[in-house]
């Protein structure tokens, strides 16, 4: 088999092999009522700022070292990883819905940062969970907005959407606990 006739072999689609190239669905349900685009613009910002967090909650981590410390640092670390698995689980949908989950780290930090979302590192551990917390507000006020707009339109996304509230929810829940304790003890 020649060179160029294996490259003609690879190029072809699964499709090819179907009796010709059928013409490829966009829309994998005619009931989706979405503008695909512009939902995959808002998954790939939230997104964003999820890898932002899960940084500046990484950062946090290695940086928390005074007596409470290990316990917040223990959070931190638990926080961090749930971020990722967000990001994770928005790629997906992105890709699902035909997109593109934004890659290049410069795009995703300018990505997060228009959404007010940017990695920063506070002197305490108090200023630390504040910046955490701060985050996680405005991940929960963004999520519910997107929720709202997407309502049936496109009940994949919104549940998506609704089970990463949840747990975003849940770290700002931790997050203020942790510094009404500290004020507690003050």
């Amino acid at each position: 088999m020649a060179v160029a006739e294996k490259t003609e072999r690879k190029q072809r689609s699964i499709a090819d092999g179907q009796g010709g190239a059928a013409k490829l669905p966009g829309q994998i349900a005619q009931e989706y009522k979405a503008d695909a685009e512009q939902v995959i613009q808002r998954l790939n910002t939230m997104r964003s700022t999820e890898l932002c967090s899960y940084l500046q909650y990484k950062q946090h981590a290695y940086m928390a070292v005074s007596l409470v410390g290990p316990a917040v640092r223990g959070e931190f670390i638990e926080h961090a990883n749930e971020e990722l698995h967000h990001a994770d689980m928005l790629a997906e949908r992105i890709q699902q819905l035909g997109g593109v989950p934004i890659f290049d780290p410069k795009e995703i930090a300018e990505t997060a940062a228009k959404a007010h979302v940017n990695v920063t590192q506070g002197a305490t551990v108090e200023a630390m969970v504040r910046e955490d917390l701060d985050v996680e507000i405005r991940q929960v006020n963004a999520y519910m907005r997107l929720i709202r707009e997407i309502g049936f339109n496109d009940p994949t996304t919104r549940r998506l959407c609704e089970d990463i509230l949840k747990d975003t929810e849940h770290h700002a829940a931790e997050l203020r606990d942790m510094l009404s304790k500290r004020a507690d003890t003050e």
